[in-house]
């Protein structure tokens, strides 16, 4: 009877313990997390393979190579057109803290893990309206795996990131795959002139890297010499 009651008691007590750290963890510890991770990365260059099979549009495959430096430097040359965004190349846990408020909705299953599902609303810029979207953390590895969010109105994009250990201990993205949902408003006059009849925009991107050469030490004149070309 005795060791019946240790038994609850040593139970109860883990039970506490859980739910007292549950309670604990924030969105902005989550984050800090995640940061702290990449934070070890203090530059990085890498190859990386582009392709985008977007509807009524042929993008040849893109061969870059992207140069990265802390805290949100980045550099890409390309022999051929790269019609990609900036930051469609890499997430930066540096952006997250800075450019949105963030709030815990909990945890959720993904890729077969429990993972934190957190909101993030973009902080008020000039001109600009506060957008929403939704990122998936693993807590094992402290990366984000999956976004979910509405860049402009009409539009939709999924992010599925896959990561690799470089050096045994730096985790950075092998793979990046998106899903982009486009529909313009059947009443707009962009849709009335350009297309009547077009139908919602569809496509897919996929990035992969490789070569990955971490804190090589990368000189700033990498970054001064774009910022000039442009």
């Amino acid at each position: 009877m005795k060791n019946n009651w240790t038994y609850r008691f040593i139970a109860l007590c883990t039970l506490g313990i859980q739910l007292l750290s549950a309670q604990q963890i924030t969105a902005e510890k989550i984050l800090q997390n995640v940061k702290a991770n990449f934070d070890a990365v203090r530059d990085y260059t890498a190859q990386l393979t582009a392709r985008v099979n977007m509807e009524r549009l042929r993008i040849p495959e893109m061969n870059v190579t992207i140069y990265f430096k802390q805290p949100d430097k980045m550099h890409i040359e390309s022999k051929n057109f790269a019609m990609l965004p900036r930051e469609g190349f890499a997430l930066n846990p540096n952006d997250l803290l800075t450019k949105f408020d963030a709030t815990l909705l909990g945890m959720e299953e993904m890729n077969g893990t429990k993972q934190y599902k957190l909101r993030l609303i973009s902080k008020p810029v000039r001109g600009r309206p506060a957008r929403e979207s939704f990122i998936w953390i693993d807590p094992t590895r402290w990366v984000v795996t999956h976004v979910e969010s509405t860049p402009a109105e009409g539009r939709k994009v999924s992010i599925d990131v896959e990561y690799t250990t470089v050096k045994g201990k730096y985790i950075l993205p092998s793979s990046m795959k998106a899903q982009f949902d486009f529909e313009q408003n059947p009443d707009s006059l962009a849709e009335r002139i350009y297309s009547p009849n077009r139908v919602p925009r569809k496509g897919r991107m996929e990035i992969f890297y490789s070569n990955y050469k971490v804190n090589q030490g990368l000189s700033d004149e990498i970054f001064e010499k774009k910022k000039k070309e442009q």
